[in-house]
């Protein structure tokens, strides 16, 4: 059963009724065959309709004998994916966010008390932080957020040609809503991202920017060169939409987007030490 329909089926349970248009399309065709079988009764209202609740222990038999039955909140992403798809690859985990720091003043702070990021990455290579925002962790150096991991594993070549001084943020493919909130939380916004130069890139970009006006995005000084050279046309087949990219009046995305288009090729990230 999908988390969708599990989530609308307790609250009939809690409710006894739902309407109609509060019901997702993918939870829709179950509340259907429980009207259909007798268990929840329809009565039209207005435009739409009303399913009420007529067989209580059915509903309940139902959730009880197809897989997990109890509060969804209390679930990791990967424990929900298992429980709703029996597969825990289908659960993203944004919780984890891996930092480095470019010099030695770099500090983090957990309810006042100092931690020197610095420090840690030279003994350990990395160091990590739970995006919950009980922690109240907080930086007193601007923040760069990079898509790939390979700017943390060489961060000490890519930076050092970059020059930008501070904290390497690590936010993986997309950036989460749960990211986001957490970054909203921060003294510092995101200073500037380092993505892919192609539509998943930009789209993250763009949606950072929605929430943090003054984050930069990084162009190379010799991007028409790299696509030139190291461009990949493979990297434009996606199914992520474009339409934030193309509605947009950010001038540095619709540059990019353009030169994209242009050559009919993305670029990755890795291409900075290039």
């Amino acid at each position: 059963m999908k988390a969708s329909t599990h989530k609308y089926l307790l609250k009939l349970l809690d409710t006894g009724k739902l309407s109609q248009s509060s019901i997702s399309k993918s939870a829709l065709p179950m509340i259907e065959q429980f009207r259909d079988a007798g268990f929840v009764q329809w009565q039209k209202s207005g435009r739409g309709g009303i399913f009420t609740l007529k067989n209580r222990k059915a509903v309940e038999k139902l959730l009880e004998g197809t897989g997990y039955h109890g509060q969804i909140e209390d679930l990791s992403p990967k424990a929900k994916s298992v429980a709703f798809n029996k597969n825990a690859h289908g659960g993203r985990d944004n919780t984890l966010l891996f930092l480095l720091a470019t010099t030695p003043d770099v500090l983090w702070y957990k309810n006042g008390e100092p931690l020197n990021i610095f420090e840690i990455v030279q003994k350990c290579g990395v160091a990590s932080i739970l995006v919950r925002p009980e922690d109240d962790w907080r930086t007193d150096h601007p923040i760069a957020l990079v898509e790939n991991k390979d700017l943390l594993v060489y961060a000490t070549r890519y930076f050092k040609r970059i020059q930008f001084k501070g904290n390497i943020m690590y936010y993986g493919g997309w950036v989460s809503n749960r990211v986001i909130e957490w970054l909203k939380q921060q003294e510092k916004p995101p200073h500037i991202i380092f993505p892919d130069y192609d539509i998943v890139g930009l789209t993250n970009y763009l949606k950072l920017k929605a929430e943090f006006p003054d984050i930069k995005l990084y162009i190379p000084n010799n991007l028409l060169d790299l696509l030139k050279r190291f461009g990949n046309a493979e990297r434009l087949k996606t199914k992520a939409s474009r339409r934030l990219i193309e509605t947009t009046r950010d001038k540095d995305a619709r540059r990019v987007y353009s030169l994209i288009l242009k050559y009919g090729v993305g670029l990755d990230q890795e291409s900075l030490m290039l």
